[in-house]
């Protein structure tokens, strides 16, 4: 099994790592960390014709995702985290993933919203909240 961080490319993905990498620690679970990139976001990443592959595998579309994890970790962790970065409408990809790799938790950060702001703007973290097959654990960002 794994514990799943979703980060994004913020200062609240270090609180959101930190919670998984104890998680994981504490249940004795591999970590894996996703960061999903929006398909506006990919035109900006990539600078070359990536014709018949896949975009997960392209090598500039991996870098955005470690380099996310690295300026998130406040300190090294005990083992390496499977990075992955994936391509599409962020908590789909983030319950997708959990679903293939057996996830035990998915860690994710969430936002205080008034209640208009909730029924007005989707939330990734709510949608994976009210998607996912495992249990969600948010982490209050303010």
């Amino acid at each position: 099994m794994a514990i799943v961080a979703a980060i994004d490319d913020s200062d609240r993905a270090t609180p959101v790592l930190s919670e998984a990498q104890t998680l994981a620690t504490d249940l004795e679970e591999d970590l894996h960390v996703v960061h999903v990139l929006e398909r506006s976001e990919l035109v900006e990443v990539l600078e070359k014709d990536v014709e018949g592959q896949d975009l997960t595998d392209n090598y500039e579309v991996q870098q955005v995702g470690e380099n996310i994890v690295s300026r998130a970790i406040e300190e090294p962790t005990l083992a390496d985290p499977t990075i992955s970065v994936r391509v599409g409408d962020p908590a789909a990809e983030i319950v997708a993933y959990a679903e293939t790799h057996d996830a035990r938790y998915i860690v994710i950060g969430g936002r205080q919203r008034s209640p208009t702001g909730k029924a007005l703007f989707g939330s990734v973290t709510q949608k994976a909240i009210f998607d996912s097959p495992v249990p969600v654990v948010t982490v209050a960002l303010g």
